[in-house]
């Protein structure tokens, strides 16, 4: 039998179990005499949210049950950050209420991934809200901790999702860290990570997933193992600390100058200062990337000017794939100019939308996604290049996600001049020859950002202006071009924006061999 959680983690776990669990003898065969308080505090390097913090401590006693995550514990962070006496007294208040509330095991608090996160939570954040606390609570609280901790020993592989078994493996990690484990037994356990952190990354760094906010939780969380081996006097391997490396150059790539990421994959619910402590914490700064070739990611910038392109297949068992092969956004300086709408809508029907193509800032046949699992068609890239050209920088790319239906390739060059005041593109369909549907419409779309305001102008051009910037930008097309209403989620915010439409018939394609499209957003005072 399979349990799910609300958290959507997978893991096997049978009836007769589950049963057996919730008896005192499983608690029983977990017990041990543990000290009476932790016998190593493990320092922590995350903020919270003083924000959240005063939230909890004015919300009412269901709080914790109408919260979100509660049994993970990120809270008690918040109310760190908020400070001071009574929220300590309000974070062992709740602690001691969760502990007594799950002396005995329940799957969903106790589900491995969730479990882990909780006890790295409590060992961290230990130093505040425990070291100065009776005796009789440290007691209790170091004893749930032995008993979560030898209870993630025996689970953690039960977890279908390898990143999830991660998650679940930190929590063990730190948690025996803070129990004065041996260092045999700890270097044990980082033997048992890395050869995960492997299978979940590609070469390049990113997570497999190419969801930018699960890459960066993963990140976090083996920014956390490397702090609790530190801290133990525990060396840690070459290949984490080049790992984590490697994933933050990819986090720098994904990163807009507001901080935030580039909206691919469900990206758009980390805080910025989420990321940014992340990044501080991950070591030395590097270059940033021109290319993730197996992470499928593009960027090149010029002057104030930043292009970031996904030049990747969809990665269809991810929590969160948008169909928006060679899509791109494309900032001025903090301000976006072309954006991707985000998959972060809590609303189903609305959320599939804002996955279809037609939501990314790139190019659709017919109304159809670029890629549809459920007819076995996933749009595969090649020929991807970013490099110097004349007078700037050059990126190309093809997918052939619309050859199987429709016997087409897509083309996508994208020229950013010098200087960054002028980006040129050209959208190419090619015909191969294959069988399938005759085309009719190739659709362009490019998504404005809400503090943008577009407007007609004569010969298919866009007037474009960013709130608070004097210099307009202006967009010109070879193609029909028009305006259309668009939505954009700034985490679960939804506003309201324009986009750019620019069509192009193809009922010569075939007999033709291709058709190009070509655009270009120029900034109003470049030459």
């Amino acid at each position: 039998m399979t349990l799910k959680h609300r958290t959507g983690n997978l893991w096997r776990i049978g009836k007769f179990e589950q049963l057996f669990r919730k008896t005192s003898l499983f608690n029983w065969s977990l017990a041990s005499t543990p000290a009476s308080r932790l016998s190593h505090v493990v320092p922590d390097y995350w903020r919270g949210s003083a924000s959240l913090g005063s939230r909890i401590m004015t919300s009412s006693t269901n709080w914790r049950n109408d919260s979100r995550g509660f049994d993970q514990f990120e809270w008690v962070r918040d109310l760190r950050a908020f400070g001071g006496s009574q929220a300590r007294s309000r974070a062992r208040q709740l602690i001691e209420s969760w502990i007594d509330d799950n002396n005995n095991w329940r799957a969903g608090s106790w589900q491995p991934d969730i479990m882990g996160q909780r006890v790295a939570n409590l060992v961290f954040c230990y130093d505040w809200y425990a070291s100065s606390a009776p005796e009789d609570f440290q007691a209790k609280l170091t004893r749930s901790i032995a008993l979560q901790a030898r209870c993630l020993a025996l689970d953690w592989p039960r977890l279908y999702d390898r990143t999830a078994q991660l998650t679940a493996l930190k929590g063990l990690f730190v948690a025996q860290s803070a129990l004065d484990a041996k260092p045999d037994d700890l270097a044990a356990l980082l033997d048992l990570v890395l050869p995960l952190v492997d299978q979940v990354t590609q070469a390049d760094g990113g997570h497999k997933s190419r969801m930018p906010d699960i890459h960066l939780r993963l990140m976090r969380d083996l920014v956390e193992i490397r702090n609790a081996a530190s801290s133990s006097g525990v060396e840690t391997a070459t290949q984490l600390d080049k790992k984590i490396a490697q994933m933050a150059s990819i986090c720098r790539m994904w990163r807009h100058a507001d901080g935030q990421f580039a909206r691919f994959n469900g990206a758009g619910m980390m805080a910025i200062e989420t990321i940014e402590e992340t990044l501080a914490r991950a070591g030395q700064r590097g270059k940033v990337l021109q290319q993730a070739p197996y992470s499928g990611f593009i960027r090149f910038s010029s002057g104030r000017s930043t292009v970031i392109m996904d030049s990747g297949s969809p990665q269809t068992s991810a929590a969160i794939t948008g169909y928006g092969t060679l899509a791109f956004e494309f900032a001025v300086g903090q301000n976006l100019l072309v954006i991707n709408p985000g998959q972060t809508a809590t609303d189903p029907n609305l959320h599939r939308l804002l996955c279809s193509t037609k939501a990314h800032s790139t190019l659709s046949i017919d109304g159809q996604d670029s890629s549809n699992p459920g007819e076995n068609r996933l749009a595969k890239l090649s020929n991807v290049e970013i490099g110097p050209a004349e007078g700037g920088l050059l990126a190309v790319a093809t997918h052939d996600g619309y050859e199987p239906s429709h016997g087409i390739l897509h083309h996508r060059h994208l020229f950013l001049a010098t200087g960054g005041g002028n980006l040129r593109g050209a959208d190419i369909l090619e015909y191969t020859g294959a069988p399938g549907e005759i085309p009719r419409l190739a659709v362009v779309r490019f998504h404005l950002h809400p503090r943008v305001t577009a407007a007609m102008l004569r010969n298919q051009r866009v007037l474009l202006k960013i709130r608070g910037n004097r210099a307009g930008w202006v967009f010109r097309s070879n193609a029909a071009t028009s305006l259309d209403n668009s939505l954009f989620f700034d985490g679960t915010n939804r506003m309201n924006c324009q986009q750019i439409v620019v069509n192009l018939a193809l009922a010569d394609l075939r007999a033709v061999g291709n058709a190009t499209v070509k655009w270009a957003f120029t900034r109003s005072d470049a030459d």
